[in-house]
């Protein structure tokens, strides 16, 4: 079976809250932290203890899986060649970088990951090792990576979609049709007058 390392704190106003979200879940307490292996059945129903006992009580699940290292940037360049000569696109709006201009994005975010089993699980399932993984992480520019943040949903769509470069060039010769269909038009009703 399956064990998750976690740290269990907090204040020391909230030392019998801890005692008894320990006590309930079969771990001991050394008056400052809990830090250990634990089943994924009973981590669940730790963190639903733990909220119900008291909002400010924090259960922190800490493990490599979820944890971002030095050099990602370095793995990113060294596993993924340029889209187009020297450039790469950016996954979420298609603009095109010059390497230095490049922030590399961990796709599935480092924070959520780190404190959610549900989403390593699914990270595993798809073959993503840890967070740092080259499967994790896309080309962005510095907007739409400040812009994404910690945010899931939409972005981890459009990342996963945008990593085709062909779809940003599909995307570019169809705005050039509409354009000079545009233009087209504008130039008969002119003719027409």
């Amino acid at each position: 079976m399956k064990t998750y390392p976690i740290v269990v704190s907090g204040s020391r106003m909230e030392d019998k809250a801890i005692k008894r979200v320990l006590t309930k879940a079969g771990l001991a307490w050394d008056g400052i932290e809990y830090s250990g292996q634990v089943t994924e059945r009973r981590l669940k129903k730790l963190q639903r203890f733990a909220e119900a006992q008291d909002p400010k009580l924090t259960l922190r699940i800490t493990n490599a899986l979820g944890r971002r290292r030095a050099d990602y940037r370095r793995r990113y360049f060294s596993n993924h060649p340029p889209d187009v000569g020297k450039r790469y696109i950016c996954v979420y709006c298609g603009r095109w970088m010059k390497r230095d201009a490049v922030t590399v994005d961990h796709l599935y975010p480092v924070g959520r990951v780190s404190r959610d089993v549900k989403l390593q699980k699914k990270l595993e399932r798809r073959g993503i090792r840890n967070i740092n993984d080259p499967q994790n992480l896309v080309a962005a520019c510095q907007p739409c990576n400040a812009g994404k943040a910690n945010s899931m949903g939409f972005w981890i769509l459009r990342g996963r979609i945008g990593r085709h470069p062909g779809l940003w060039f599909a995307r570019y010769l169809l705005r050039m049709a509409v354009i000079a269909a545009g233009v087209w038009s504008v130039y008969y009703i002119i003719t027409l007058l």
